[in-house]
């Protein structure tokens, strides 16, 4: 069994989610994975993140995208946490500065 065979073997086994401090206790104990590396997190952190398999929720926390329309309600409202924070982040400081700046070269001021 390959790697990204092991964790995807544990995130089916919890619903198809994980947390990677889960992951880092499950995945390097699944039978017939040789973890040949001195940074076994880190290859898990690297597993994770192929999108042809996994998709994250939030930080530290990933799924399957096989499992994405099965998740819990509970998942499910974290990843729409999420993307309504991603909307609050279009608008930050810079955005405000940038809009002045265009405000100020409007009316002619040295910007």
């Amino acid at each position: 069994m390959k790697q990204h065979e092991a964790v995807i073997k544990v995130m089916e086994g919890r619903g198809g989610y994980a947390t990677l401090g889960l992951l880092y206790q499950e995945a390097l104990n699944v039978p017939g994975v040789a973890w040949k590396t001195k940074t076994p997190f880190a290859s898990i952190r690297r597993i994770v993140q192929d999108d042809r398999f996994f998709f994250k929720i939030k930080p530290g926390l990933w799924a399957l995208k096989s499992y994405k329309n099965n998740l819990p309600n509970e998942i499910l409202s974290l990843i729409e946490e999420d993307k309504l924070r991603e909307e609050e982040k279009k608008f930050t400081h810079s955005y405000y500065q940038g809009l002045i700046i265009e405000i100020g070269n409007i009316k002619g001021f040295n910007t």
